[in-house]
């Protein structure tokens, strides 16, 4: 009899074990069905949006098109008081810097060695840096 009761008390355990088992399943289940349909309505809102970015695109082509400018000039110019552009207008030449032919040649004194200079190791190489300038090591 204790025998039967023990097998008893086991089968009622296996079927708890079993109903908690089912029921995770089902909800692991739910939970991904949940998880694919917010992907797939995010896959369809991105599609979307690419879909509105070509058409500001296609827009923004139109609008900036030279041709259409010109009309626009040539319509409104004289309301708008506009003007040619000039060089001046974007930098004079004072504030212009030099050209690379215009840059004083720096020649290295005759005999002049690195003493002095520590090196450093950078990503392209070794750089060699002035002693006061140096990090105390």
């Amino acid at each position: 009899m204790r025998l039967a009761a023990m097998f008893r008390s086991f089968n009622m355990l296996m079927l708890v074990i079993l109903i908690a088992i089912v029921a995770w399943t089902f909800k692991v289940k739910h939970d991904s069905r949940a998880a694919h349909d917010r992907v797939s309505e995010l896959e369809r809102q991105i599609e979307a949006q690419e879909v509105e970015i070509d058409l500001f695109k296609s827009d923004w082509s139109l609008l900036t098109s030279p041709a259409r400018l010109e009309k626009l000039v040539e319509r409104y110019g004289d309301q708008l008081e506009l003007e040619e552009m000039t060089p001046s207008q974007m930098a004079d030449q004072d504030s212009m810097p030099p050209l690379k032919s215009e840059l004083p040649v720096e020649q290295p004194e005759s005999g002049a060695d690195f003493a002095g200079m520590g090196q450093q190791t950078t990503a392209s190489g070794l750089v060699a840096i002035p002693a006061d300038v140096r990090r105390a090591e």
